[in-house]
């Protein structure tokens, strides 16, 4: 009974450890799959040229479509959106609340560096205004390491770790639409880099390649090394 347990676990933990890496594979190749129908989706909708902010929201999906409107900027309300990375510096997000004939929508100015290491805020000032935005819908993504984020946005600019749509109606005393618009056109002040897709689908394919070829190489080395030891025992 002994000997049989003996060589049956060995086999366990190989068939368990391929099953695994296996399983990560075609997780890589259904993501690769997802990517290729968002890129075909962006070609698409871009090809629609720009829409106005309430045609766009009339789509089932509005996400990655190019809209131009009008509205009023609170100037009162600036949100810095820590821990964002551009070329290895960290900076901020900057966003502010922009009135629209369709609603309260957070506008995503573009990236600005950290002025120093010690948490110091840039100082972004704004004019309360009516004024032209162009840009693409986007949805803010969820980072499920950020539990909490900051809601005393008593001052201005006022830092938060991810956008939480229900916190901000809350602490704004308003009700967002559930997107945000990344403005692409160019200014000095802000870096405007927007990309929907961070990774391309060739990179989720190289990866499943290399959980492939792991899971092929850990079966081998297994079998062969239970092999050479049940040898043994003989």
């Amino acid at each position: 009974m002994f000997s049989r347990t003996r060589h049956v676990i060995p086999w366990l933990l190989t068939g368990f450890s391929v099953a695994i890496m296996c399983g990560l594979g075609y997780w890589q190749l259904d993501r690769m799959v997802q990517k290729q129908q968002r890129l075909a989706s962006i070609a698409q909708k871009q090809n629609n040229g720009t829409l106005s902010l309430e045609a766009a929201l009339a789509h089932d999906d509005p996400r990655d479509i190019n809209v131009s409107f009008s509205g009023s900027l609170d100037a009162n309300h600036v949100l810095l959106l820590d821990n964002q990375i551009y070329n290895q510096r960290v900076g901020f997000d900057v966003i502010a609340p922009v009135y629209t004939n369709a609603g309260w929508l957070l506008v995503n100015f573009g990236w600005v560096p950290a002025p120093d290491l010690t948490r110091t805020l840039p100082d972004i000032r704004f004019v309360g205004e009516t004024r032209e935005f162009s840009g693409v819908i986007s949805v803010p993504g969820h980072n499920p390491l950020v539990k909490e984020t900051n809601m005393a946005l008593s001052q201005s600019p006022a830092l938060i770790q991810h956008i939480e749509f229900p916190a901000l109606n809350s602490a704004l005393e308003r009700k967002f639409l559930p997107f945000t618009l990344q403005l692409t056109t160019p200014d000095p002040a802000f870096i405007r880099e927007h990309q929907a897709v961070v990774m391309s689908p060739e990179k989720h394919l190289g990866y499943a390649v290399q959980w492939f070829g792991l899971a092929i190489a850990a079966a081998a080395i297994g079998g062969f090394a239970i092999s050479k030891k049940g040898r043994s025992y003989e």
